[in-house]
């Protein structure tokens, strides 16, 4: 699977067009509008625009003339105006009908807000009713991303940014041109042996062997692509049996990151070393990404999908600012309601908080008055969603490689430190993006901070826990990692990585309790 990712630089942001609008091309890159491609497919089609004006707009009157001149002149179609946040500013959504279009055929929407320099900002799709669905979510995805850009950004970091991004794509473009085909997955690129050979000063590639690992990657589909219950996939909710989903005190639940579904993996790769042949992972993580909880669930469990919504994740955000604020002797009952606190909460005898979104009109999110179950750190969570396809690669021992190289007096350090690095990124997919989808990794080797190995430092990590059963490095195992950036616009704020270990032993006899997390 090929993504053919698009970036695009405006006067305030550098953003990629989501996988559902492939076909758009730029007619002006700083005052701009994306039109469809000139190809055979001109559905789903992405619209942006870009407006200066004198004052900001009343952007209810705006809504109907906007909507003609991206749909047509004679669009009449009556829109129902939403109220939504982009750039950190109120802004105004709705979907429609095109009256152009004939009756059921398509369907279109828009969002409208008036952002930074008194500039008119209008974002629209336009779609056949059979894609709606999948045009949809790729144009939530891409207003979730712009969400998060309220920070102001210089014309020069726009222009570095926008830059080193066409940099990184054309250097993987002219890659896959000289070789003449795409970059290849897994265990076959017999090329890497050779090349790990040079750098450490050996004549025979089977010298190399010891070196690499069996691994299980984890390709990202599409965002949106359908997932049936208990699939493996990255982002949203996790489907769990009912009451095992991991919370604090409070009763708050920790964000979900993803789940693997081992019977799909041992399917796909024959082999999953220690790990179960079946039965389903999930991973959740809380305390700013430094605590982990697996939850292991045994095949043929009844499971429930626990949806997670942007109204759940935004009331989150204030549960956790009203926790954060709770006295101690703060009586049982109903917390005391601070105007625009967006959740109304109730304490329990038992020290738990139960949530609603609040019942004022202004300040709701999701349905006013309705209870939900809210999240210990919201940073975390994301209501995009994207499927995971598992596949063998290899991973390469590049501690054990070191000690090798220094034990022979052969080779070169840099030559293996470069090759490691161009391995990883041709194998397990670092850089999304660059001509390929976001691959996540289980077993194998992997190094986290500047090439430190990742069973040395959990190993460190174990000895200051008072593990001393597991002070031995071989006793530790990759469990899973997640490299930043993916479909569903996941973020690890300061890491890059985040690497899940556990004890190898524990793996064989479904324990998951000792696991414990990496960032960097």
């Amino acid at each position: 699977m090929t993504y053919r990712l698009q970036r695009w630089m405006t006067q305030d942001f550098v953003f990629t067009a989501p996988q559902a609008f492939s076909h758009v091309v730029a007619i002006e890159p700083q005052r701009f509008v994306l039109r469809p491609d000139t190809g055979e497919e001109a559905h789903p089609s992405l619209f942006v625009l870009v407006r200066d004006q004198g004052q900001p707009s009343p952007l209810d009157e705006r809504f109907p003339s906007i909507a003609a001149d991206l749909f047509g002149t004679d669009s009449s179609t009556d829109w129902n105006l939403a109220t939504v946040q982009l750039f950190g500013r109120e802004g105004r959504s709705a979907t429609g009908r095109p009256s152009s279009a004939a009756a059921g055929e398509e369907v279109a929407g828009l969002v409208l807000v008036n952002g930074r320099g008194n500039r008119l900002w209008v974002f629209g799709w336009r779609s056949s009713v059979r894609d709606r669905d999948k045009t949809e979510k790729g144009f939530d995805a891409l207003m979730q991303g712009l969400q998060l850009r309220v920070d102001e950004v210089g014309e020069k970091m726009l222009l570095s940014q926008f830059q080193q991004q066409e940099k990184m794509r054309h250097s993987a473009t002219a890659a896959n041109e000289a070789s003449g085909t795409a970059i290849k997955h897994g265990a076959a690129s017999g090329e890497w042996d050779e090349r790990f050979a040079s750098a450490l000063g050996e004549n025979e590639t089977s010298r190399v062997s010891q070196f690499f690992a069996e691994t299980i990657a984890l390709e990202e589909q599409p965002y949106g692509e359908t997932a049936s219950l208990g699939a493996s996939r990255i982002g949203g909710g996790p489907d769990l049996v009912p009451g095992t989903w991991p919370s604090n005190a409070r009763g708050m639940r920790h964000p979900f990151l993803m789940q693997i579904n081992l019977a799909e993996v041992k399917a796909a790769c024959r082999t999953i070393g220690p790990l179960p042949d079946e039965g389903l992972l999930s991973f959740f993580v809380h305390d700013d990404a430094l605590l982990v909880n697996v939850v292991y669930t045994p095949s043929g469990s009844s499971l429930v999908r626990h949806d997670m919504t942007e109204a759940i994740i935004e009331a989150s955000s204030a549960a956790v600012r009203i926790v954060a604020e709770l006295d101690p002797d703060t009586p049982v009952g109903m917390l005391p309601h601070t105007e625009g606190d967006l959740v109304t909460a109730e304490l329990m005898a038992d020290g738990t908080l139960k949530f609603a979104h609040t019942s004022d009109p202004v300040w709701a999110v999701g349905e006013p008055g309705c209870g939900f179950e809210a999240l210990s750190d919201e940073r975390w969570a994301t209501a995009a969603s994207a499927r995971l396809l598992p596949r063998l690669t290899r991973t390469f021992d590049r501690l054990a490689a070191q000690i090798h190289l220094e034990d022979t007096g052969l080779g070169s350090i840099d030559d293996l430190i470069e090759t490691c690095e161009d391995f990883e990124l041709a194998e397990a997919g670092r850089q999304a993006g660059a001509g390929q989808p976001q691959v996540h990794q289980m077993l194998g080797y992997a190094t986290i901070r500047g090439g430190h190995d990742c069973r040395v430092e959990v190993a460190e990590h174990a000895l200051s826990r008072g593990w001393s059963d597991l002070g031995d490095p071989t006793a530790w195992g990759i469990l899973a990692r997640l490299p930043a950036g993916s479909a569903t616009g996941r973020t690890f704020w300061d890491a890059d990585d985040l690497v899940i270990m556990a004890p190898v032993a524990d793996l064989a006899s479904n324990r998951f309790d000792r696991c414990v997390l990496l960032s960097g």
